[in-house]
């Protein structure tokens, strides 16, 4: 586990070493225990380490005797069984390192190497043979790759600050950008907050000639959430256990240090846990968090129940709201972009607390999107009653309806008239419907007209190569709002405290074998509903009944009565920053900081993800 820079640039040679060590050393956190840099002409390429596998020989860059070079961020699941493959093909290992059997699989295969990998990663490779630099991102989008192109000048990074800190000046801020994140809270796909700095996406690759500057970005790999036909006879729930407690034997022994895991009080992490001790792993250590006046949503309890299950060494953080608001400056910093997730505080503090004891922690991102987790029982009943009501109306005439109802019911009409009853979810754009509407952004706005942020999530239901509507809400998630909100949180949140975060649910083989489960093993049997089903058969004999039995809890900390409680006692909300003022409206806004101060759920999580823009303008752009 690492952090990556790079740069192309005409720079004098002394120069272009000086740039690229600015870069390495705005993201020391991500690996303190090393670094290295490949100086070529016009081309920088650096790493920090964070020493997880092959502690005394794993040193980046690293190169072939013909000059191909890696320097790579992640860890590789099945590194054993490719190395043993490329040994039997005649290659010869320096180290007992992922990354020489990555730089060797590639310099056999090409490109097509990057399919081939399980795991989660970054990875940059001059290729002297073709003169080009390749970039790849792994399948699902665990770790982040930012792109840049500057006055001539190609420069990545595994964070943005790293960028920001070879260029000049400040780029200018995305006006679409906030208009998005103001809805979604996080950063929409294929964006960053700055005008000029992108992202690679999940499963893509970068291919940039050296001489001419040519570049193409292709995919190499797609989820695909389609769900297959129910096969009778077939026992999903006995393919599921043995798919997952591989994938956890898999990420925990990819590892020469001490691996731990986070507890929440929750299916997901509970099941991760149990299938560790399951798999006879000794000494583990668990970590679980919760907030001063949680009251019955405090989780510790269950978790606790799960530890003492499982005979873990288990420690607990009770969090102050004096500590939670005090580490907020310190998130600001580590996410490099607003982000309104709320959490995402809680989960830095729990990662500096896990780094005192362990290099690594599991964590249970994924499921929910995996295994539709989300969806509830009034879903599937609301589209049987959109079915009754609109399935024989013939399409045409929905489309003219369209042109005589308000636009948000016409905006439901459309999508209908052109995908049917199926596609109701797709156009009310459901995933945005508890956040600001472009209408409620409209009151405070101070910006330039932006395309609307609903036309944006009403695209990402197209991702699914299916009519379910299930599926394409599962789709949606899984590309956007898990690799955009949950994944970064989770590498920015815990590399800010040099601890390496691993996602067994993403495991590549256990996505790909639940992209092609029925309907049923997701939500169980028709008429049952049971969300995540085979999850639930898991663990149905391994978890105590206190945690199978307990509600699904959403958000268990309680930030937003100490969010309420901070508006009142300032007599409402103050920015910190001038450059807030050029894109909202205080007095616009004033509608929802009352509701706000009245501690109105949805008033407080719209305001939430306000403040958090306005301590990163504080932050970056004041």
């Amino acid at each position: 586990m690492c952090g990556i820079v790079g740069l192309l640039s005409a720079d004098a040679p002394d120069r272009l070493a000086s740039r690229i060590a600015a870069m390495n050393a705005a993201i020391v956190h991500r690996g303190p225990d090393d670094a290295g840099v490949h100086l070529a002409p016009g081309l920088a390429l650096a790493m920090r380490r964070l020493a997880i596998i092959d502690l005394s020989t794993g040193h980046q860059p690293m190169m072939t005797s013909d000059g191909v070079t890696i320097v790579f961020n992640g860890e590789i699941y099945n590194f054993q069984s490719l190395r043993a493959e490329l040994e039997s093909r005649g290659y010869v290992f320096r180290t007992r390192s992922d990354t020489e059997v990555i730089l060797n699989l590639y310099h056999a295969e090409g490109v097509a190497a990057f399919a081939r990998l399980h795991g989660m990663f970054a990875i940059a490779i001059h290729d002297p043979r073709s003169n080009e630099l390749i970039l790849a991102r792994d399948q699902v989008g665990i770790k982040p790759l930012y792109i840049a192109e500057h006055d001539g000048e190609f420069l990545f990074a595994s964070e943005i600050k790293a960028i920001l800190a070879a260029l000049p000046g400040r780029p200018a801020i995305d006006p679409q950008a906030v208009w998005d994140y103001l809805s979604l809270r996080f950063m929409a796909p294929d964006r960053t907050i700055w005008a000029g700095i992108g992202k690679l996406g999940p499963g893509q690759m970068l291919r940039r000639n050296l001489g001419d500057g040519r570049q193409t970005i292709e995919t190499y790999w797609r989820a695909d959430l389609t769900p297959g036909a129910l096969e009778p006879g077939r026992d999903y729930a006995r393919e599921f256990a043995d798919q997952f407690i591989a994938a956890v034997d898999s990420h925990i022994i990819a590892a020469d240090v001490p691996v731990g895991a986070f507890l929440s009080g929750g299916l997901d992490s509970g099941a991760i846990v149990a299938a560790a001790s399951e798999l006879g792993h000794r000494d583990f250590h668990t970590f679980s968090i919760s907030g001063d006046g949680a009251g019955g949503d405090d989780e510790l309890p269950l978790a606790r129940a799960v530890a003492e299950r499982f005979g873990t060494t288990h420690h607990e953080i009770r969090m102050a709201r004096a500590d939670y608001f005090d580490a907020l400056d310190d998130v600001v910093r580590a996410f490099d972009e607003p982000y309104g997730d709320a959490t995402g505080a809680a989960l830095y503090l729990l990662s500096c607390k896990a780094s005192e004891h362990v290099k690594v922690a599991m964590s249970g991102e994924g499921a929910d999107e995996l295994l539709l987790g989300y969806t509830r029982a009034t879903d599937l009943a609301t589209l049987a009653k959109v079915e009754r009501r609109y399935g024989h109306v013939p399409r045409s005439l929905l489309g003219l309806a369209a042109r005589f109802v308000s636009p948000d019911r016409a905006s439901i009409l459309r999508a209908m008239a052109k995908g049917g009853p199926g596609a109701y979810r797709r156009g009310m754009a459901a995933h945005i419907g508890w956040t600001i509407s472009d209408a409620e952004k409209a009151a405070f706005w101070r910006g330039p007209p932006m395309v609307p942020s609903f036309d944006l999530v009403q695209g990402w239901y197209s991702l699914a190569d299916t009519v379910n509507p299930l599926a394409q809400s599962q789709q949606a998630d899984f590309g956007t709002w898990l690799v955009e909100d949950l994944l970064m949180k989770a590498d920015k949140m815990a590399m800010a405290a040099s601890l390496e975060t691993r996602v067994p649910f993403l495991h590549l083989p256990l996505v790909e074998w639940c992209q092609m489960t029925p309907m049923e093993a997701r939500i169980g049997a028709h008429g049952q509903f049971r969300t995540k089903a085979v999850l639930r058969d898991f663990v149905a004999t391994r978890l105590p009944d206190a945690v199978l039995n307990a509600p699904k809890r959403g958000f268990p900390l309680p930030i937003f009565p100490w969010f309420a409680e901070r508006l009142r006692d300032a007599g409402g909300y103050v920015p910190v920053s001038r450059e807030f003022h050029n894109w909202i409206s205080l007095d616009g806004l004033q509608p929802i900081v009352a509701r706000a101060c009245a501690n109105e759920r949805r008033a407080l999580e719209q305001l939430w993800g306000i403040a958090m823009f306005d301590r990163w303008c504080a932050a970056y752009a004041d």
